[in-house]
């Protein structure tokens, strides 16, 4: 027997939102065979699976709108990676914590005049962000203002006037450093080897001179200056000559060893070219204190007397033959009648090497006439014939003075030199000859 039947099958849900979803009626006629059960089934079934789609998709949509609703107010939402949230509004201010693209934290607060955001984030982390760098959900103008000040920025630390560097170099056309310098320039070393040459094509290559000084700081302690020079040069600290060796020669190096206090000092190193080669260096080394001389063993004691065609020679540790004489001895005639150069060293022992002055005395025969002086002597001279004063050059320096004396009587006379040495080299040498 065959009944037709219409049945009504929950088969689909319509609706525009969770809670207006509702089912749809289908009618169909079945008939009754050995098949109405299975399909039954398979209507039920396909029927409880949209239902659990439905249900799915409601969830969701509720989470996505969850923080509004759990925040309860304005929220900011990165729209960047790494935003950084900072202790202040501004860059100015140090970071504190940072946010991750897509992350969110409640506002709480504004600044009136960047316009920052202040937010409170749920890892505790509480600072400003940048407008430009968040999404705003909720109303803006429901969170409180707040007017910061900006960071007080740092205030720069004076920094001191860095020292000029280098030396400052005067070059003059003739020897004397005199008149206005034709070449001026700054220059890191005084270590000059010019030749035949010259330091520029306004300074003529001979009878040209040069001034360097500069102040200098250095460390408390010892040092060895070495000045080297063709022709004549030297050396000044603070206005006291310390090297000087003022002359026309070849290439040579004098060296002296002073202690310096760690002050600024002012040095000048004054040169001169007379022809030929031209250098001039200076060296600064730290060294060992000076060693002291051991003393030395004095000339027996006894009745000097000026000799015959020779000196008696008394040497004082001092430039103004003042006290008692450190040291007396005979120097015999050589070629000239006075010839001796110490270079750099003493002239006798128990003597300085510098800051000493020495006594000359001779009877020497002389033919009736007219008579030349001459010296030649680094530092100062004095020469008298029977204690008349015949040259007289008693300043640092080389030099060669000379001078005339006439109508000098035929004997014996007594000739006395008196020399005195700053520092550098040392010599003196005194010689006449008769005129015609």
């Amino acid at each position: 027997m065959r009944v037709d039947e219409q049945q009504l099958l929950p088969i689909a849900w319509r609706g525009n939102s969770t809670s207006s979803w509702f089912p749809t009626k289908v009618a169909c006629k079945m008939k009754r065979h050995k098949t109405s059960y299975f399909m039954r089934a398979l209507v039920v079934f396909a029927a409880s699976l949209m239902l659990v789609l439905a249900t799915g998709t409601a969830a969701q949509a509720g989470a996505v709108a969850a923080p509004l609703a759990q925040s309860g107010g304005t929220i900011a939402v990165a729209k960047a990676d790494s935003v950084n949230i900072r202790s202040g509004p501004s860059t100015g201010y140090p970071v504190v914590g940072s946010l991750a693209y897509g992350q969110s934290c409640p506002v709480i607060g504004r600044d009136t005049i960047s316009g920052w955001w202040l937010l409170q984030c749920p890892n505790g982390v509480t600072g400003w962000v940048s407008p430009d760098l968040v999404n705003i959900i909720g109303d803006p103008n429901g969170v409180p203002l707040y007017t910061v000040a900006g960071p007080t920025p740092s205030q720069p630390q004076p920094q001191p006037t860095p020292p000029p560097s280098g030396w400052s170099a005067s070059y003059f056309a003739n020897r004397d450093l005199q008149g206005n310098p034709v070449l001026v320039q700054t220059v890191q070393d005084i270590n000059f080897n010019w030749g035949y040459g010259s330091p520029g094509p306004s300074v003529p290559p001979d009878y040209f001179s040069a001034r360097y000084q500069r102040t200098m700081t250095m460390s408390p302690g010892y040092y060895e200056f070495t000045l080297g020079m063709d022709d004549g040069a030297r050396l000044l600290i603070d206005g006291q000559v310390v090297i000087n060796d003022w002359r026309i020669g070849s290439f040579r190096q004098i060296s002296t060893v002073r202690y310096v206090d760690g002050n600024a000092h002012n040095y000048v190193v004054e040169y001169f070219e007379d022809t030929g080669q031209a250098a001039v260096q200076l060296s600064i080394q730290p060294s060992a204190p000076p060693q002291p001389q051991p003393p030395q063993p004095q000339p027996p004691s006894g009745n000097w007397t000026v000799p015959q065609n020779q000196w008696l020679a008394q040497f004082f540790n001092n430039t103004d033959l003042a006290g008692g004489p450190a040291y007396i001895q005979y120097v015999g005639r050589g070629a000239y009648p006075l010839d001796l150069d110490w270079g750099n060293g003493s002239p006798a022992p128990g003597v300085n090497a510098d800051y000493f002055s020495t006594k000359f005395e001779g009877v020497f025969y002389f033919d009736a006439g007219n008579y030349q002086f001459y010296s030649r002597v680094d530092d100062g001279v004095r020469v008298y014939i029977d204690n008349i004063l015949l040259i007289d050059a008693w300043y640092d320096g080389y030099k060669e003075p000379s001078n005339t004396f006439r109508q000098l009587g035929g004997g014996n006379h007594t000739i006395r030199v008196e020399f005195y040495e700053r520092t550098g080299t040392a010599f003196v040498r005194v010689w006449w000859s008769r005129i015609n």
